[in-house]
């Protein structure tokens, strides 16, 4: 069966529920949060019916007529994964080919006998808004179109993105707008980490686990602390006005995206 064409077709495995045309994902009725990208890998996944799913095939899918790096899917897939939980294995890579999908697929068709049914997954609340720390834009951003959609491109292959330039041209304007626009994307939230009141090193990783409210009382606060309680995190972590403590915000970004592959990092500078 082609599962694209059922349009209102309602498709379960084990706890979890999938309604295509809603683009939801539900898990014994409660709405999980999910980005698009990774919707649309596990529609190509389930849509293979138990066959392995190649790497090209996927990234077509998702980024069709973009060139993007596998790293990139490898992000996709965690997500997926963290979104399933103890279920995490109904993905499975299948090393130097792709991916496969092992759930037991049963279709629903969302015909009237079915309404009753169905209509707790059908009615259910659309997943909340990831949360964030973003400010509220007080304008619209105009003109700067052709740059946004250049850096969104780059945030879709690369997993650390810096924006650099002197200071004035708008780079955390930019910066901010770019991280509004992923914020679907990031089941756990797009966060803003303000760098320029700082003049401690020191106080980069304190700041980072305050924004987030994390508590991490007994031993020094250090990088490798904060990125590994956030290890579990779908997110976007923007780091900006860099550019007077360089270092210890290259020592965050790099922890952060040691110990988690679902992480992405967006910086600005005015220092490469």
């Amino acid at each position: 069966m082609d599962l694209a064409s059922e349009t209102r077709a309602v498709i379960e495995f084990g706890p979890f529920r999938i309604v295509p045309h809603r683009r939801e994902l539900l898990a014994d009725g409660q709405p999980i949060r999910l980005g698009g990208r990774s919707f649309d890998v596990l529609m190509a996944l389930i849509e293979g019916q138990g066959a392995v799913v190649a790497k090209e095939t996927l990234m077509e899918r998702v980024w069709p007529n973009r060139i993007v790096e596998e790293n990139s899917l490898h992000f996709q897939i965690a997500a997926l994964r963290n979104a399933f939980g103890a279920d995490r294995d109904l993905i499975r890579t299948i090393s130097g080919r792709g991916y496969q999908f092992t759930g037991e697929i049963r279709t629903v068709a969302a015909s009237p006998d079915m309404q009753a049914v169905t209509r707790t997954a059908l009615q259910a609340p659309a997943p909340p808004r990831p949360p964030t720390n973003l400010p509220e834009p007080v304008s619209e951003l105009i003109g700067r179109d052709v740059e946004i959609d250049e850096v969104l491109g780059l945030t879709a292959t690369q997993r650390l993105v810096t924006l650099t330039g002197a200071g004035g041209i708008g780079k955390t304007r930019l910066g901010l707008e770019v991280a509004r626009r992923l914020l679907p994307e990031f089941a756990d939230g797009v966060w803003i980490i303000e760098l320029a009141p700082l003049s401690d090193p020191d106080l980069v990783p304190v700041t980072v686990a305050t924004e987030f409210g994390l508590d991490l009382a007994g031993g020094a606060v250090s990088p490798e602390r904060v990125a590994n309680a956030l290890a579990a995190k779908q997110l976007l972590l923007v780091l900006d006005n860099c550019e007077h403590l360089v270092g210890a915000a290259a020592s965050m970004a790099e922890a952060v995206l040691r110990a988690n592959p679902a992480a992405r990092v967006l910086a600005t500078s005015r220092e490469p």
